[in-house]
């Protein structure tokens, strides 16, 4: 009974230790990139849209926030990219990021909420009042 106990230990040693092997291969030939996004006050921001863009290759790949306000990519090929967070109330945020062969790097994104903008827009045909019989005519 014993050895049966002691055999099923060594194998289940054995096997994690394989794909612990496995998992650190996978982050030998690529990079991550992770990160928390939030607001002025410090509170997530979840269904973020992040966008990360490969300067060398011009592709992107896009994510959104999770519930905690996390987002992450995997298997980025090490570079420089450009990382956009965008959400609709606050103004788009762009970053320059440096991934490296290995774990994840992390990149926090505060995003600031949006200016409010407004938009008049003049025309120059506006009808022409009469002051003698009060109707209104186009100079058409």
């Amino acid at each position: 009974m014993r050895s049966r106990l002691t055999r099923s230990l060594f194998a289940a040693i054995l096997l994690a230790i394989s794909l612990a092997n496995n998992l650190h291969a996978q982050t030998t030939a690529s990079g991550g990139l992770t990160g928390v996004i939030t607001d002025q006050s410090s509170a997530v921001v979840p269904n973020t849209t992040v966008e990360i863009r490969d300067e060398a290759k011009a592709t992107t790949q896009t994510t959104k926030t999770d519930r905690e306000g996390v987002y992450q990519f995997f298997f980025l090929a090490p570079g420089r990219y450009t990382l956009t967070a965008v959400h609709e109330g606050f103004q788009k945020e762009r970053r320059a990021v440096q991934v490296l062969l290995g774990p994840p790097c992390t990149v926090n994104i505060r995003l600031e909420i949006a200016k409010p903008s407004s938009e008049i827009t003049v025309r120059d045909d506006a009808p022409l009042i009469r002051a003698e019989n009060t109707s209104i005519r186009s100079m058409e």
